[in-house]
């Protein structure tokens, strides 16, 4: 559990690493990446299913936005779990979402890569949007 706990927490970390510290991009989904890595790895999942498992994540969540909002936050982690058990199922069954298509990649780090430079550059803009919104509000 313990093995299972540190590799959860260094594959959220090296997500989370290229995302940066404060963006519109929901965290969620760099947790839900980690955990359900560790739950494929607890499953009896190797190195490629938990690749897999993460690819499988990016392809499905990786437009998640943080508006802030605390009770819709819970969703998006209940949205998270759900897609992180059918990520590891399909990992652990040999499907992933093919490298070629959105911003996912063959090459692990390329996609980890892709998801930071969403989660950086691409979300600069929404979090102003998203800002602007909620400022307006009374």
């Amino acid at each position: 559990m313990f093995q299972a706990l540190a590799l959860s927490n260094l594959i959220t970390v090296h997500l989370k690493t290229g995302i940066g510290r404060l963006s519109a991009y929901c965290g969620a989904v760099s947790a839900a990446c980690g955990a359900f890595s560790a739950i494929t790895w607890l499953a009896g999942g190797n190195l490629r299913q938990i690749e897999m498992t993460i690819t499988n994540l990016a392809g499905t969540i990786s437009g998640m936005i943080c508006d802030g909002a605390k009770s819709s936050c819970a969703l998006k982690v209940a949205t998270a779990v759900g897609a992180g058990i059918q990520a590891v199922m399909l990992a652990l069954d040999g499907s992933v979402v093919p490298g070629n298509e959105g911003i996912t990649d063959d090459d692990i780090e390329v996609c980890i890569a892709n998801l930071g430079r969403l989660g950086s550059t691409g979300m600069k803009e929404a979090d102003k949007v998203i800002l602007d919104i909620m400022l307006k509000k009374s």
